[in-house]
């Protein structure tokens, strides 16, 4: 075990920061520095916060069928006091069937989306632009054949950003902000429709677009995790053991797949974790700033719960509350196999079924 401490402390621990590394021509990166720092203002007014989250479980799967369940979740909160919605459905939950078909010598995917209640169908993506190649890389894990069930993924992303922009034209109103979990990029084959979609109808309306990622694969130049790099820059700033933004990072120009610009937030002055805070880029600009910066005050005066100070509680809320339970998953699958045991598809489905539920008796019985 001491060799394996040694190890880290050598090539891990005594690493200088280096500076932001995204290897992508659309990224100009900004080198760290702790001028950029910036205090969180004062709260100037309150606003209004939409908070969106999605969560999904697979009911069941072969690997050439799975059926997901999705829910959809967002609140409202101005400072700590929760708000009612008005007009969009807090909840939505739909179930995802994906199937594979032959086609011209390749297996494709195709999709189909039953909301629980038809009128929600307005709020969920459409299945043709759910229809994939096994082999889209943009689904794929490595060099293999996508699973089917990253498809479910795709439909979940997908309605994501569909019902969000349904909240930001019909639920805020001009200057309000909505956050998504997550971040502003979009990597999947026809998602850029989707989040586009859901730009514009906030900049019709003239709602913040943002988004704030509890997680970060981002690295600097010498191979330290982004952000936290940027956290141990502050211990020498002016803005230590305050709550504070960093800004810019890098100057993003991709066209489609990442319109955002990034800050660094510590959102409590006694919190641990900086997080990835990111604006519509087209909704920042110099004569606006104030207006940013009051946005991640407010987000901040969200973030005083003391089961986690530093993150927004709008966003604890939503991810608990947009979570399919294990016990949904059970009984979710416990009626589909109970209303389709007694048909003669059962038997076929069960053989597909067989192929890659092994593993799963396996562990049950080292169990």
């Amino acid at each position: 075990m001491h060799s394996v401490v040694k190890t880290l402390e050598k090539n891990i621990v005594h690493v200088p920061l280096g500076d932001p590394s995204f290897n992508d021509r659309h990224y100009d990166v900004i080198p760290l520095s702790a001028e950029l720092f910036s205090y969180l203002p004062k709260l100037e007014q309150d606003l209004r916060l939409a908070f969106v989250d999605g969560g999904s479980t697979v009911i069941l799967s072969a690997p050439n069928f799975a059926v997901g369940l999705n829910r959809l979740y967002y609140n409202l909160f101005t400072a700590n006091k929760r708000v009612q919605p008005r007009k969009v459905p807090q909840r939505i939950d739909f179930y995802t069937i994906c199937y594979a078909i032959a086609r011209s010598g390749q297996i494709d995917y195709k999709t189909e989306i039953v909301p629980l209640k038809e009128e929600w169908r307005k709020y969920l993506p459409n299945d043709s632009e759910l229809e994939f190649n096994s082999f889209d890389r943009s689904i794929m894990i490595g060099k293999q054949r996508a699973p089917i069930t990253s498809v479910l993924g795709a439909a979940r992303m997908f309605a994501e950003w569909r019902f969000a922009g349904f909240i930001a034209g019909e639920e805020l109103e001009k200057g309000e902000v909505l956050v998504r979990d997550g971040s502003l990029q979009t990597s999947v084959t026809n998602e850029s429709k989707y989040s586009n979609e859901a730009y514009k109808a906030a900049l019709e309306k003239g709602v913040y677009f943002s988004a704030l990622s509890k997680t970060s694969t981002l690295f600097t130049s010498t191979g330290i995790p982004l952000f936290s790099a940027i956290h141990t820059l502050s211990e020498n700033s002016k803005c230590k053991d305050c709550a504070w933004y960093y800004y810019p990072i890098v100057n993003i120009t991709s066209i489609q797949d990442h319109k955002a610009a990034m800050f660094a937030v510590k959102l409590h002055k006694i919190s641990e974790y900086v997080f990835r805070f990111e604006v519509l880029k087209d909704q920042v600009r110099k004569g606006n700033f104030q207006e940013i910066e009051n946005i991640i005050s407010a987000i901040a005066e969200n973030s005083k719960d003391i089961a986690f100070p530093g993150y927004p509680y709008g966003l604890i809320d939503a991810d608990k509350l947009a979570r399919v339970t294990m016990t949904e998953q059970t009984s979710n699958e416990f009626q589909l196999r109970a209303a389709i045991s007694d048909k003669e598809v059962w038997k076929e489905l069960a053989n597909f079924v067989k192929s890659t539920d092994a593993h799963e008796i396996l562990n049950k019985l080292i169990k």
